[in-house]
């Protein structure tokens, strides 16, 4: 049996993230509109503000969350409007997800991990927005 591939990973991320929300009552269904829902639940878990982790287990399960949402964000925009995940070489030998489709890159689990820890305001609904609009342009200008 082969290794999982990114994509793999990010798409049982995403099944994850359905999991998790069944169990606070909420049904997703990879569409833009569901976006709302995800954060609505990323309110919920934040008490309406962001979260300060106080240990490195702390931290790292915020980190587990942002990838679950991210993988589901990151799955909406491939069923919506396309492209693919990959792995980002980073300077220091280490690695990130990243989002691709036509020259865009995207970063959702970074976008989550934000949203838990610096920035209430920053929602997933707006970045698919803005994802989309970003894509849209790039497309016309062809």
């Amino acid at each position: 049996m082969s290794a999982p591939t990114i994509r793999d990973v990010m798409e049982a991320y995403a099944e994850d993230a359905e999991s998790d929300a069944r169990k606070r009552g909420v049904s997703l269904d990879y569409s833009e509109a569901s976006l709302a829902q995800v954060d609505g639940i990323l309110e919920t878990i934040t008490a309406n503000g962001v979260l300060t982790p106080k240990s490195s287990a702390e931290e790292d399960g915020l980190w587990m969350l942002a990838k679950i949402y991210g993988g589901y964000v990151g799955q909406v925009v491939i069923k919506q409007m396309g492209g693919e995940w990959q792995l980002q070489d980073l300077p220091d030998g280490g690695s990130r997800v990243v989002l691709l489709w036509s020259g865009v890159q995207a970063f959702p689990p970074e976008k989550i991990f934000k949203r838990l820890t610096k920035d209430r305001f920053s929602g997933v609904g707006g970045y698919c927005r803005a994802l989309r609009a970003i894509i849209e342009n790039r497309e016309k200008k062809g």
